[in-house]
């Protein structure tokens, strides 16, 4: 059933980008291809957590897929709830990630073709890490953990480089396939040709009214497993060449912009009317989701792994928290924001504690902060009518 909907989703977005192509259409596009190679045995398949370095796998041929991504795309297209059911009836607590309940759900089920290596980062959660490793004792499989650095500074620089390296030998040991250097430094290459679009795509967001509407870029999270590859490269252009246009044309994301929204976190995965509501009732735009920031500097192109491991150890879900309001603060005055929407996503420990924090911070630069209660995978405890007075509420005091 899997692989019959990646390969629908893939042919069903080639032909609508045949007819006319959009920034949107051509992200999910590539997504797409990414899950089908799933069920491609001319790739190998790297099951992960969401910040490895997936441009070290595509230099091996290796096909990399966070497992969040597997429990977003079964909700989106409302067929995860067997699969919860089904790891929860092997044991699996209710109180944990839907998105990591989902994943083990299909692995119980047996539905997905079997990884070829599994690869975790101890950042931002230590649920998929641990979700990893008990996919690892189902399928008999080692799991590499890289323990990310708390303090960012060049001994711990070094230590990440290092664990780099033993990536890339346990990737051989595991797979058979070998780093190919020449592409790994052209994977910089293209993540820096990529960078600078996907930063003018994003400063031109920051336009009022915004060009872009509150899907255009939604779960653009996703973008990490392109990360090194042309089809980024194409990606990012088409987005800053849209919105451009859009610009020019004098089109607005929303028409009529009244109120602009920051996002945080991951946006709820399964179908509801919440964001609708906002756009056409409201006139309300999510201009930005904070899992959207280029926070990373251009990256050296003749020393590869430092320039990862760079990347990767100032990601503001990283290290202390105030790192990631000073992000949340400073987003919120870039794109000028009325207000901010956290979906405390039910399991996720990673945000949930800090929420409060969140919320004073924001509110010190006049940013009222809505806390949603939902878990943005499982929509058995969903209730829309109560989510939506709540909104409705909050943009009426905005």
């Amino acid at each position: 059933m899997l692989k019959e909907y990646f390969s629908q989703l893939e042919t069903g977005l080639k032909k609508k980008l045949d007819q006319k192509i959009t920034a949107r259409r051509k992200f999910i596009y590539e997504i797409a291809r990414i899950g089908n190679r799933m069920f491609n045995p001319e790739w190998s398949t790297a099951w992960t957590t969401v910040f490895v370095p997936f441009e070290i796998l595509t230099a091996m041929n290796i096909s990399g897929i966070f497992i969040e991504f597997i429990g977003a795309m079964l909700s989106g297209a409302g067929v995860c709830r067997p699969y919860l059911e089904e790891a929860e009836a092997a044991g699996f607590s209710t109180d944990s990630c839907a998105y990591h309940r989902t994943i083990l759900g299909t692995v119980v089920k047996e539905v997905l073709p079997e990884p070829d290596v599994l690869v975790a980062a101890s950042f931002p959660c230590n649920g998929g890490v641990k979700a990893l490793r008990r996919i690892g004792d189902y399928y008999h499989k080692n799991v590499f953990i890289i323990n990310m650095p708390y303090d960012y500074n060049p001994e711990s620089i070094d230590y990440l480089v290092k664990q780099y390296e033993q990536l890339i030998d346990f990737l051989t040991e595991q797979t058979g396939r070998k780093l190919n250097k020449a592409t790994l430094r052209q994977s910089i290459k293209y993540n820096n040709e990529a960078r600078e679009y996907l930063v003018e795509a994003l400063n031109l967001c920051k336009n009022v009214p915004s060009p872009a509407n509150s899907d255009d870029l939604k779960n653009f999270i996703m973008y990490v497993m392109l990360y090194g590859t042309e089809e980024g490269v194409e990606v990012a252009k088409t987005y800053r060449d849209d919105f451009k246009e859009r610009i020019n044309q004098g089109i607005a994301g929303v028409p009529d912009e009244k109120y602009r929204l920051l996002w945080i976190q991951n946006r709820i995965q399964f179908k509801n009317n919440l964001v609708e509501m906002l756009e056409q009732k409201y006139k309300a735009n999510l201009v930005i989701d904070e899992l959207n920031h280029v926070w990373w500097d251009p990256m050296d192109e003749g020393d590869p792994l430092r320039s990862l491991a760079l990347r990767n150890a100032t990601h503001p879900l990283l290290g202390p928290v105030e790192r990631r309001i000073k992000l949340l603060v400073q987003m919120a005055r870039d794109f000028r924001v009325n207000g901010a929407i956290n979906p405390s996503h039910w399991g996720c420990r990673q945000s949930g504690g800090a929420r409060t924090l969140f919320k004073e911070a924001l509110q010190e630069i006049n940013v009222p902060v809505i806390n949603l209660d939902v878990d943005c995978v499982d929509d058995r405890n969903f209730s829309e009518a109560q989510l939506l007075t709540r909104l409705e509420a909050f943009i009426e005091m905005l």
